[in-house]
């Protein structure tokens, strides 16, 4: 550690977050690690941001920009950065005081310097109250121990979180930046890229504080994250195959039926739509699509590659987070249109399937 003492860019870019950005910056300038540089990127803010920013003076490096997007912030925080590894901070996220310590800590541990460290994270709301207190993602990996092994792991299962990363600026000069043409997927967009590229390595320590925050650009574009998210895991299903899938997942079976819950809690309809029209081949049924298969046969009848035949769950899928779907229908639909819903599925026996 007294060896590896490389200079680390905290760029945090921003707009409209007068709010929360005083916070953000505050637990940036708090690090325990003092090798730092702070950058804040204005991405054409009409508020107060400016004036936050500019009272902190030379503790940190300050940049205007037209409004294009956070991927445009992003990107013009990494070309002026210094530093030798960047780590991204929302404006409305936190990092714990040892974030960036314990990520150089365990880099300094690898022979490859170009690792892409991660770290499991914790939420609250705008009221401050925690909403989480661990992502999980260990307990996910422990899961199926063989996903640790697998690179695009966190990118695929969505184990991951931007906020926690600590990124060499290698990975920028081999895969790229931010793809601005991604207003909402930007991130996952680029990870996949990278993650691709570049190993990773997991801390098993909440290290971050993730805000859900209105004011999220996609927060605020979820039509257009539905349509983003959902292209790009399209583009994730149709580059697996069975070996990468036995890689991240007991079986095949097993594997779209994680992606099926995921699409459906993370309301990605898009994707939803494509995996029900892929598993439907493989004689997979959907529980959350719109399309039903004949009755299964045998559970016994999975195996480790893809199977023709048609099966049965070999567990009970729990039907999730009812009271989130019915606040996203209502948002959706309105009050009568999601009664009609509501009475279609139960005439249909939708919760007895």
């Amino acid at each position: 550690m007294e060896n590896f003492n490389p200079l680390v860019s905290i760029v945090i870019p921003v707009y409209n977050g007068s709010n929360f950005l005083k916070e953000a910056i505050d637990s940036a300038l708090a690090q325990t690690y003092k090798n730092l540089e702070i950058i804040v990127v204005n991405d054409g803010s009409k508020d107060d941001t400016e004036k936050i920013a500019l009272s902190y003076k030379d503790k940190i490096r300050y940049f205007f920009k037209e409004n294009g997007g956070t991927s445009t912030a992003l990107n013009l925080g990494i070309e002026k950065m210094h530093g030798e590894y960047f780590s991204w901070l929302s404006h409305d996220d936190l990092y714990y005081p040892n974030k960036i310590e314990r990520s150089i800590q365990e880099l300094s541990k690898l022979n490859d310097k170009n690792t892409i460290i991660i770290t499991d994270v914790d939420g609250m709301n705008e009221d401050y109250i925690k909403t989480f207190k661990t992502a999980l993602y260990q307990q996910h990996r422990n899961e199926y121990p063989d996903r640790n092994n697998f690179n695009l792991y966190p990118v695929i299962y969505n184990k991951t979180h931007g906020c926690t990363h600590l990124i060499s600026k290698k990975v920028f000069e081999t895969v790229g930046l931010f793809d601005i043409k991604w207003l909402v997927a930007h991130d996952f967009e680029f990870y996949y890229r990278a993650f691709a590229a570049f190993p990773h390595k997991y801390i098993d320590e909440v290290l971050v504080t993730a805000r859900e925050s209105s004011s999220r650009q996609g927060k605020r574009s979820h039509t257009r994250g539905n349509i983003e998210y959902s292209l790009l895991y399209i583009k994730i299903l149709e580059n697996l195959d069975d070996k990468d899938i036995l890689k991240i997942a007991p079986s095949p079976y097993m594997f779209y039926k994680e992606m099926e819950e995921f699409f459906a809690y993370a309301d990605y309809s898009i994707a939803l739509d494509y995996l029900e029209v892929i598993t439907e081949g493989k004689n997979i049924e959907t529980v959350y699509g719109r399309r039903k298969l004949n009755p299964y046969t045998s559970p016994e009848q999975q195996s480790e590659s893809l199977t023709e035949k048609k099966i049965k769950f070999p567990h009970k899928v729990s039907r999730f987070n009812y009271p989130a779907r019915l606040i996203n229908a209502l948002k959706r639909h309105g009050l009568r249109s999601t009664i009609k819903i509501i009475k279609i599925r139960l005439n249909n026996k939708f919760f007895n399937r």
